[in-house]
């Protein structure tokens, strides 16, 4: 169930950040930034869309520099399509876009232990996404839909109680 770490480059450092905290959790990221491929290919938009059709989660690192980017927003679109687990990570005071709203908003390292402690759920409780479930029958996908909004709205309450 590895995580891809969306990012614009100027927010580098909380990707990194975020993506070291994971790794320690044990749980397995993609971050461009550390794959060869992704620096030296002519497709970088192949390279993208196949790294998060292979991770099951996406965690957006969203400031306002995000609006002056292309690729988050795509990214965020191509988890999207696919029903993966979304949620970003606010960097600063900016306003986010509205579209956002759908998915948990991380705002502090207390909000991405519990990203942490709802990814850990999800694979204890047997509702993590196989990575097939996109080309899987509509009973599947179907499943895939509703368990992803169902981390959605767990993490977003946890996020709100605070605890």
């Amino acid at each position: 169930m590895p995580v891809f770490i969306s990012y614009r480059h100027m927010d580098r450092a909380h990707a990194v950040k975020i993506n070291t905290r994971l790794i320690q959790a044990s749980i397995k990221t993609y971050l461009d930034v550390l794959d060869a491929e992704s620096q030296t290919t002519d497709d970088i938009t192949g390279v993208i869309t196949r790294n998060i059709s292979e991770c099951t989660h996406l965690l957006a690192v969203v400031s306002e520099k995000t609006a002056l980017s292309w690729w988050v927003p795509f990214e965020i679109g191509e988890a999207t399509i696919t029903n993966r687990r979304i949620c970003s990570f606010k960097t600063g005071p900016a306003e986010l876009p509205l579209y956002l709203d759908k998915w948990p908003k991380l705002t502090s390292d207390r909000d991405i232990e519990f990203f942490i402690d709802a990814y850990r759920n999800e694979a204890m409780l047997k509702r993590s996404m196989a990575l097939d479930s996109v080309t899987g029958s509509e009973s599947v996908r179907s499943v895939n839909k509703s368990n992803a909004d169902r981390f959605h709205a767990d993490l977003k309450s946890r996020i709100i109680r605070g605890f």
